[in-house]
């Protein structure tokens, strides 16, 4: 089951490196009609826009999956105490609720919102808005399970 997760997760982290390289050649294309033909893309702030959101919630959840976020250890010598074992989980648990609940609340906005189109573009907001819904639930999954697996670590030894 865990393999089959992950494969998805990875999917969509694939599928958000190919939005990027998409925004990558527009954004390549513009600058050179921009100052070579003085005639650039219209709706370019939008596109980048809508990319970004694809980029971001699609791949967040596989790398939280394999631990690629940045972590800087501030409090360690203070946290890494055996009797503060619970921590992770704990702050794992709270910030998979925040995600669940942003999830739930984007779904609940766009539904509300669901024939808004973009400016230029006039392109529907609705598959966006899913996407980073989807990829916030799919992150507060990831985060629920690294509470898990924390929890039933062994605690770590005071040296």
């Amino acid at each position: 089951m865990a393999v089959h997760f992950e494969r998805v997760l990875r999917t969509l982290a694939l599928a958000a490196g190919v939005v990027l390289i998409v925004l990558m050649l527009f954004t390549v294309a513009d600058v050179i009609l921009r100052y070579v033909f003085n005639a650039p893309f219209r709706s370019v702030l939008e596109f980048t826009e809508f990319s970004m959101a694809l980029i971001v919630f699609l791949a967040m959840p596989y790398t939280a999956w394999v631990g690629g976020h940045i972590a800087v250890d501030v409090f360690e010598r203070w946290l890494n105490r055996p009797s503060l074992w619970f921590l992770p989980s704990f702050l794992a648990i709270l910030g998979g609720v925040l995600f669940a609940v942003m999830g739930y609340r984007t779904i609940v906005e766009t539904l509300a919102t669901f024939d808004q189109v973009s400016n230029l573009l006039r392109w529907p907001h609705y598959p966006f808005r899913f996407t980073v819904a989807f990829g916030s639930i799919l992150f507060a999954i990831v985060l629920f399970i690294d509470a898990f697996r924390s929890f039933h670590r062994p605690p770590a030894r005071e040296s």
